[in-house]
């Protein structure tokens, strides 16, 4: 009877420990489960936090270059963003700006750059005499005797990025042709496909995933209108922003920011105005910002009203290839372009 009871009791147990290991394996079974169906959403939550605290540093760091860059020089603010998913580094030389316009209706004038040293004046009606060639590091006056063709003037000043040259006829100022080049900030976060990239240039903005091309989200602020008069009115600001020394990171990175003064480039009557725009951020940029700029043109072009077009049209050639001008480029505007430096450190 004892060796009956113990087996008996023996059994029991066993079925009670077999019992525990297979409500144990189910449990298991099922969390397992659950997990393979929540991984892509819990994925999709974690890229979706970093691409929002991405978004959240690239409009608080703009918003703060904004309000410094077309203050007085040496004027700054510091600002403190949290930069853990995200890497900020500096985004230099990623677009160049050519803006040039005749500062008079009684000459015509074109400035070619040659190369680092050279540059050819033609002015159409043997005015020119003088050029000012302005650097952030130096200038430099160059005077030469006024031709009826174009003039090659030597130069000893760095014309590597930014520049502007003035022409005079004695001191009457003629025309002024610039060259900028534009830095900003590159914004990179991690996410399951790959990273996500925000470019903060010159007041716009561009966004690229990992497997897609880079997007114009948000373009540069030009500003154009026709006055009670009839004239056409454009205004635009060019930003530089500069990083001085390495970037801050981490969970409270710390940014100075200080605007290095804005300069005016022109400020009211302009004639043959014209613009070229060119981005090596990516093949596909230039393109759309080209696209965007002649929309309207094109429209009228297609319903054959160009004489009711005033806004931005293609200077020469019709692709834009050439730059692009306001009012078809043949009449007065109002010209408001500011170049605005800014400097931005730890």
């Amino acid at each position: 009877m004892m060796r009956s009871r113990s087996k008996h009791d023996d059994d029991l147990a066993v079925s009670e420990v077999i019992g525990v290991v297979m409500l144990l394996a189910m449990v298991v079974t099922m969390m397992g489960g659950v997990f393979v169906f929540l991984t892509p959403y819990v994925n999709d939550f974690q890229d979706n936090t970093a691409w929002s605290n991405a978004n959240g540093i690239a409009e608080r760091l703009d918003g703060r270059i904004d309000v410094v860059a077309g203050a007085s020089i040496d004027t700054g603010l510091r600002t403190t963003v949290h930069a853990t998913t995200s890497a900020i580094s500096p985004l230099i030389g990623a677009e160049v700006w050519t803006v040039a316009a005749d500062l008079t209706d009684t000459e015509v004038v074109t400035v070619t750059y040659l190369n680092q040293t050279t540059f050819s004046v033609f002015a159409q009606n043997e005015t020119a005499n003088r050029a000012l060639i302005w650097t952030q590091s130096g200038q430099q006056i160059v005077n030469f005797s006024a031709s009826n063709e174009a003039v090659i003037i030597e130069h000893l000043v760095n014309v590597a990025d930014t520049y502007i040259v003035t022409i005079y006829a004695d001191d009457e100022e003629l025309h002024r042709h610039a060259q900028i080049t534009i830095s900003g900030l590159m914004i990179k976060t991690k996410v399951q496909t790959g990273e996500h990239s925000i470019a903060l240039l010159n007041d716009a903005r561009f966004d690229k995933f990992s497997d897609e091309t880079w997007t114009v989200s948000s373009p540069p602020d030009m500003n154009i209108e026709e006055l009670f008069d009839g004239t056409m009115r454009a205004s635009l600001s060019l930003r530089d922003v500069a990083t001085i020394g390495s970037i801050p990171d981490g969970r409270n990175a710390v940014f100075d920011i200080r605007s290095a003064g804005p300069i005016t480039l022109f400020s009211g009557d302009a004639w043959n105005f014209r613009y070229t725009y060119v981005s090596s951020l990516g093949p596909t940029v230039t393109p759309q910002m080209t696209e965007g700029w002649l929309t309207e043109y094109n429209l009228h072009r297609a319903s054959d009203t160009l004489d009711q077009h005033r806004g931005i049209s293609p200077w020469l050639r019709t692709s834009g290839s050439d730059g692009m001008t306001i009012d078809h480029g043949n009449s007065v505007i109002d010209l408001e372009i500011e170049l605005q430096l800014v400097e931005v450190s730890k």
